[in-house]
């Protein structure tokens, strides 16, 4: 790979999206074009629409091995997340959930009330019966901000000796790891395309039997089984279709390459002190959670950002919060440690210098901070 200078920008906030692929826009400025009606039409404009709409649906079922009737079309993983958690199984009873979750599954189960697990040190749920009788379960595939895969099996089990439904969030998993696994169980997942190439503002809830066991959370019209009202957009169903495909395809290739991109970056900070939080073990191949004692952790992202290493400390969806991730106070770390931590997660296409002369960019700063 050919060298950069030192400044060079450097983007490792890929958990929180991906650039979308070239063939990816590409794709949706055709269909844009080419399918100018509104789906719900019957004349000939709107039919050719609905077309193309049920194209992108047969593909990602295709992709995903399950029915063009499990695909069920959002504006993103936020609302595919709300659907699932405030639509699945008995309202009347709580959502069993860990501090592993997104906020995205975490906030709405609030709502409808909770009953939670611990994490272990590592961030993985500990998967135990329920003290009280529950009306969902939720686990998340690969948790946001330290990667960990969770013990989707164990909870799959679980939920079918309680009779409930199983959601899991995949928005991370995409592309990252295999969900065949996940998928066998009937679980319904949410996707978040845009995690793995696809574009923003588009999501995908999977399960089977949705239009019978699933609650809408929108009134409006018809569209989406009755479950999601409001007019689709088929070019953005057939980008994400693609990069659901390809992500799904490639994904073998796409860890290996993830998967050396981090260990070369982790072999870049080797002089400098520092925890890896995320289990490299059992983790999704792009992410590692880093936690640099002995800096106040409120200048850190800054200064990383001034050198033009683009990082964050966990989910974008709650970056604007005052307090550091709940992952991080659930798996053991005080405010002063879990402000001192950043997220780095990598993508599976990116041509920059050698990782490991990033990680010893951010090493350099580290030590800069440190005498300060």
């Amino acid at each position: 790979m050919k060298e950069q200078p030192a400044n060079e920008t450097v983007f490792c906030d890929f958990n929180a999206g991906a650039p979308a692929s070239e063939e990816v826009l590409a794709t949706f400025l055709e269909a844009e074009r080419l399918y100018a009606g509104n789906p719900a039409s019957v004349h000939a404009t709107g039919r050719r629409a609905r077309a193309g709409l049920e194209e992108a649906r047969a593909r990602i079922g295709r992709a995903l091995g399950v029915a063009d009737a499990d695909v069920v079309f959002t504006s993103g993983g936020t609302e595919a997340a709300n659907l699932a958690v405030a639509g699945l199984g008995d309202p009347s009873l709580p959502v069993l959930v860990s501090d592993a979750e997104h906020p995205a599954v975490f906030e709405p189960a609030l709502v409808r009330g909770m009953q939670t697990w611990v994490v272990d040190q590592d961030g993985a749920a500990v998967v135990r019966e329920p003290r009280v009788p529950v009306g969902l379960v939720c686990l998340v595939h690969a948790q946001s901000e330290l990667g960990t895969l969770q013990p989707v099996l164990a909870a799959a089990t679980l939920a079918d000796r309680l009779g409930v439904p199983l959601f899991v969030d995949a928005a991370q998993s995409l592309g990252r790891t295999t969900l065949s696994p996940v998928l066998a169980t009937g679980a319904i997942l949410a996707l978040s395309p845009h995690k793995c190439g696809g574009l923003r503002g588009h999501g995908v809830l999977l399960g089977r039997e949705l239009q019978r066991r699933l609650r809408p959370l929108l009134r409006g019209g018809t569209q989406e089984l009755g479950l999601r009202p409001g007019t689709q957009s088929p070019a953005l169903a057939l980008a994400n279709a693609l990069a659901i495909e390809r992500a799904v395809s490639e994904q073998p290739q796409r860890a290996l390459h993830m998967e050396a991109a981090r260990r070369s970056f982790l072999n870049g900070l080797c002089d400098t002190e520092h925890r890896v939080l995320t289990p490299l073990a059992n983790s999704v191949p792009n992410t590692a959670m880093l936690c640099f004692s002995g800096i106040d952790g409120r200048n850190l992202l800054p200064a990383l950002d001034l050198a033009g290493v683009h990082a964050s400390h966990g989910s974008a969806c709650s970056s604007g919060a005052p307090t550091p991730p709940r992952i991080l106070a659930a798996i053991g770390l005080d405010g002063a440690a879990a402000r001192a931590c950043v997220r780095f997660s990598f993508g599976w296409r990116v041509e920059t210098t050698s990782w490991r002369d990033v990680g010893a960019r951010v090493a350099a700063i580290v030590r800069r901070l440190k005498k300060n």
